[in-house]
């Protein structure tokens, strides 16, 4: 019942996606993505042959193992969108230390595409590692964040260059009650009930975004980590209102669009726009804490 329901999932994300438009250009071969999360089991029929020896942080001596399930979910999904990519596990369950720790083992170990569908309230978390990633060429994928615990975009979503992936439903609509929406929304993809366990979340639509950009990195090889991010931004199909809204980001991601479009070097437009918005929440909650303080004083 389980690899059925995996099965009509697929097929509905397929048809969402136009991924067999998209397969004629790329099943991204050979790209490697790295998953951070609760760890990927490879016994999964569309998971054979794709899961790459993974490693945990901190070592536990359970390896890669995932007991939760939400990290082979994550993974299912990119091989779903990339059939050919190759995952990297990486288990997470300690602090901010490990977290930097695996995500420069996840570089240090080939990932050219990074996800990372986890979150914390605390800005800044993962910094370390999210430079090391940009330093070395990788393109970085997270979840923006679930309505029912999280108030806004989370680290490592909101980070800058990284790309933050918000929620739509079947119907591409954005979904309140699934997602949060924030300034550092970059692309929404599907996120409603897409997993073959029928789970909804935007850890599962950064997935899917990550497995878009393995298709573009096996295509378009020769493009940075910014151009890929360019690329798939400036593709994406507009919805809400016109532009980048809170919501959306740039749009719906679109891998037909993508991988039919031209290609254009330095795209740096979504980096600094990633970089002012990071500024200007910066700037407002220093702003905000500025006056809670003096309301404190009065």
């Amino acid at each position: 019942m389980k690899i059925l329901l995996a099965l009509v999932m697929l097929a509905d994300l397929s048809g969402q996606l136009g991924l067999e438009h998209a397969w004629q250009l790329s099943k991204g071969n050979g790209v490697v993505v790295g998953v951070v999360d609760t760890g990927v089991d490879d016994g999964r029929p569309a998971l054979a042959g794709a899961v790459l020896p993974g490693a945990e942080f901190p070592e536990l001596g359970t390896g890669t193992h995932d007991q939760l399930g939400h990290g082979t979910d994550v993974a299912e999904l990119v091989v779903g969108v990339a059939p050919e990519a190759k995952i990297l596990p990486v288990k997470l369950s300690g602090n901010s230390v490990e977290a930097n720790a695996a995500i420069r083992w996840a570089v240090d170990h080939g990932a050219r595409v990074l996800n990372l569908s986890l979150g914390s309230s605390a800005t800044g978390t993962f910094d370390d590692g999210l430079r090391y990633a940009a330093d070395h060429d990788v393109v970085v994928v997270a979840a923006a964040g679930n309505a029912d615990r999280d108030r806004g975009v989370t680290a490592p979503a909101n980070g800058p260059g990284v790309l933050a992936v918000s929620a739509v439903g079947h119907d591409g609509v954005f979904r309140p009650d699934v997602s949060v929406a924030g300034a550092e929304v970059a692309l929404a993809a599907p996120g409603v009930q897409v997993t073959g366990t029928g789970k909804s979340g935007t850890s599962f639509s950064a997935a899917i975004v990550s497995g878009v950009a393995a298709l573009v990195r096996a295509e378009h090889p020769d493009l940075t980590a910014q151009e890929v991010v360019g690329l798939l931004t400036s593709t994406a199909e507009d919805r809400g209102a016109p532009g980048r809204d809170p919501e959306y980001g740039f749009g719906v991601v679109d891998p037909v669009k993508a991988l039919n479009s031209p290609v254009a070097h330095k795209s740096e437009g979504f980096i600094w726009w990633t970089s002012a918005a990071v500024a200007l929440t910066a700037a407002a909650g220093a702003f905000l804490a500025f006056r809670r303080r003096r309301s404190r004083r009065c």
